[in-house]
Order: structure tokens, then sequence, then C-alpha cells
């Protein structure tokens, strides 16, 4: 089995209430909540659009040592439990990446 690196870029929109005292205050401070993305709980109702990007293409096993990887010719993509960031079975597990 391949591994793929992909570039995921979603793009949310959502309408926040800000305290201020002219435009230009509350632009300040929009800015300082959009570098602070905690302040601001996204929902899947505010998802616009996304878009994968695949920027490169390796072979398993051969980008790093000592990370956990699925065994060798076995193909678990299909399977339920099969967590496609860090390639391990999520049966009984979260995914930690």
């Amino acid at each position: 089995m391949k591994k793929y690196d992909v570039t995921l870029t979603a793009h949310y929109q959502k309408t926040v209430s800000v305290y201020a005292e002219s435009p230009e205050q509350a632009k300040e401070k929009t800015k300082i909540i959009l570098f602070d993305t905690d302040l601001i709980n996204f929902t899947d109702d505010d998802f616009v659009c996304g878009e994968a990007d695949i920027t490169e293409q390796r072979e398993d096993g051969l980008d790093g040592v000592g990370e956990n990887t699925p065994q060798e010719n076995e193909d678990c993509s299909d399977c339920p439990y099969f967590c496609p960031v860090c390639g391990e079975c999520m049966y009984e597990d979260d995914c930690e990446e």
C-alpha cells in the first residue's frame, strides 16, 4: 500500500457579533478571533467548501523510522476501523494524530 501526503483546505463561513466602538475597532477585534480559532465554534452547517490536494507519493515504510504502519501486504483501507491519518487500526483505540 502506498502512503500519500494530502493537504486539506476547508472554507467556513460564520457570522459573529463583536462589541466595538467603531467599525475599525470591530475589524481589529475580528482579526484576533481569526487567529485564535478556539474562540469560534465552527459546525458542519458553517462548512462552505473544501478541497484535497495530493502533494507527494511515498512508499510505506520509507518515510520515517519508528512510524506505526499497517503490516506489509495487508490492505486495510476498506476496513471501517482503518484510520486514513495514521494508517493504524482503530478497533479499540482512537487515532492519536
